[in-house]
């Protein structure tokens, strides 16, 4: 199900060297950007929102889901999923992320379905494991095709 609700050109492993959260914001986002899902200021509105209130996007260690409100740049709704073989440390409690999944949505219920499905894949800490060790993006898709 996630396989199909995600656009794979948003999907991609991060060259292996060591980002600055920012920049790794950036990074992500820009794949949004050319798309056609998010506008130039988004990123800077994800870096923004983090200065203010915190790296709350870091959902469990390992894991994170950089995001901002609709109206600070969302188009359409998408999600990027990229793999950080160097972790980026967001200044969280619970440590580091390899895993950013960058979310765009245009509203708070469009991108429940997708949320829904991540939730199944990363209940399972091991899946959490086994995507953050993917060298590819093909490596990536054939995790999440199982669910």
């Amino acid at each position: 199900m996630l396989y199909d609700l995600i656009d794979h050109e948003l999907i991609d492993v991060i060259d292996d060297r060591p980002y600055q959260w920012q920049e790794a914001v950036k990074k992500t986002t820009q794949y949004l950007e050319d798309r056609g899902y998010v506008s130039q200021q988004y990123a800077e509105a994800i870096i923004q929102s983090t200065k203010e209130n915190g790296p709350y996007y870091v959902l469990c260690p390992g894991l994170a889901m950089p995001h901002a409100r609709p109206e600070t740049g969302v188009l359409k709704t998408g999600l990027g999923i990229h793999i950080f073989p160097t972790p980026v440390d967001f200044g969280s409690d619970l440590g580091p992320a390899n895993i950013l999944i960058t979310l765009a949505a245009t509203d708070s219920d469009t991108h429940i379905e997708v949320i829904q499905a991540l939730s199944e894949m990363f209940v399972d800490e091991e899946n959490i494991a086994i995507l953050a060790r993917a060298s590819s993006k093909e490596q990536v898709l054939e995790i999440i095709k199982a669910y």
